[in-house]
């Protein structure tokens, strides 16, 4: 009765659940005996360290594998870009080459119906003032002989040339099938370990709550009462109920930046009309396409297109700027461009934060830069216009932006061109 009374509602249970933490009969237990309180102190204080050491260890592991993964992706794309590259020189090559043996053709063909030089002796002989005249004519076509010559030799010496480059793209393509493999492999590397770290993270919160009261009522040497037997699950309601609130937040913020944006347009509408000009191409994008599922995922100014381009902090040459880049200021809200799920939440080889959403179909979106990680979660799905992140300058930059990528069946596309063609505009 005496025990009823100082711990009421306590549950019978084993000494541990089934994840390996203490349960509440077990502290209650090791709460009357000093040597095993003390022991069962050190034991909840180490799994708590434990539990963030876990969490920081997992979240680091997930950082480096996304790391790989961008870098080998990287590779790839850049092999990519040299092979169309390369493809392309081909293409010119042999399109020069069909030229140049159509020219040679054609003149042979015209000395050809020309009857060449005729009966030499006989016209002499006929008419011998007409010598300076025939040897003017031997001259003109001993040059255009000299000419089909060099015409046939320059068709061959660039159908050589087209074939080399042919070869090359050749060999290009096919070195490309094991790099797509290794792009692949590793990225699915990274989302198990993103994954991993969330779940580590989630460990951590539901259990950390209930640790830290058990170890309150050890270390106070008081009876285990109800509400510390609820610890745990008030916490996690608690984590509900924000992940409630934050998500109502989110769908304020969008629905205001939504408000600002059109009301942006609507501004520079009016500034153009009044100018009589369209305003330089730069502007606020238009509202989101509500039929395609799509939208711009930045309401901001479009500074960079898709393609290659001189690195502008000067550093890294001439490379593929495998995206579009978008400012709206430090600070905007990063919309996600449609339905999907977040595969990936990381940071990049250079620091900049980055997020990577799957909308099926072999499609995904990739965002860099963030002022902070995403606001998403790995497995979590998000609606076309939910804030995933927020503008900002981290990686290697030269001021606040989005950098944007879109990939098809892992291959990167020019996302303007893609979004255009389902209704929304960058510019």
């Amino acid at each position: 009765m005496i025990a009823t009374l100082i711990a009421p509602g306590a549950p019978q249970a084993e000494a541990v659940d089934e994840y390996g933490f203490p349960t509440w009969a077990e502290v209650e237990a090791a709460r009357s005996n000093v040597n095993a309180k003390d022991q069962q102190i050190s034991e909840i204080r180490a799994l708590i360290s434990q539990l963030e050491s876990d969490a920081d260890n997992a979240q680091s592991l997930a950082d480096q594998r996304a790391a790989e993964a961008i870098e080998v992706q990287r590779v790839y794309d850049e092999a990519v870009a040299a092979a169309e590259r390369l493809q392309q020189q081909a293409d010119e090559a042999s399109a020069s080459a069909e030229e140049s043996q159509l020219a040679a053709g054609q003149l042979a063909a015209q000395i050809a119906r020309s009857g060449g030089t005729g009966d030499m002796s006989a016209e002499l002989f006929a008419n011998p003032g007409s010598a300076d005249d025939w040897l003017h004519q031997l001259d003109m076509m001993d040059r255009v002989a000299g000419t089909a010559d060099t015409l046939y030799q320059q068709a061959q010496q660039d159908a050589n040339a087209a074939q080399a480059l042919q070869d090359q793209a050749a060999v290009a393509r096919d070195a490309l099938h094991e790099m797509k493999v290794a792009a692949d492999e590793a990225y699915a590397t990274a989302q198990a370990s993103a994954i991993a770290a969330q779940e580590a993270v989630v460990t951590q919160q539901e259990h950390r709550a209930e640790l830290d009261a058990q170890l309150a009522v050890l270390i106070e040497n008081r009876a285990a009462t109800e509400e510390d037997y609820q610890a745990g699950q008030a916490h996690r309601a608690w984590l509900a109920e924000q992940e409630r609130l934050r998500r109502e937040r989110e769908a304020r913020e969008r629905e205001a930046a939504h408000q600002r944006a059109l009301e942006e347009q609507r501004r520079l509408a009016a500034a153009a009309r009044e100018s009589g000009g369209s305003g330089g191409g730069a502007a606020v994008p238009v509202a989101p396409n509500p039929s395609s599922g799509w939208q711009t995922p930045l309401y901001g100014r479009f500074t960079s297109a898709y393609g290659m381009r001189n690195d502008p902090l000067g550093r890294l040459g001439r490379k593929l700027h495998a995206g579009v880049d978008i400012a709206a200021g430090c600070g905007a809200p990063i919309y996600a461009a449609a339905d999907g799920v977040v595969t990936l939440r990381s940071r990049d080889t250079y620091g900049a934060n980055m997020l990577y959403i799957d909308h099926g179909g072999g499609v995904r979106t990739e965002y860099y830069h963030m002022m902070q990680p995403a606001s998403v979660a790995p497995g979590q799905r998000v609606q076309a216009g939910q804030v995933v992140a927020y503008e900002g300058r981290t990686g290697y930059v030269t001021g606040c932006h989005l950098h944007f990528q879109l990939r098809v069946g892992g291959t990167l596309v020019n996302p303007e061109s893609f979004l255009n063609a389902r209704g929304v505009y960058l510019r």
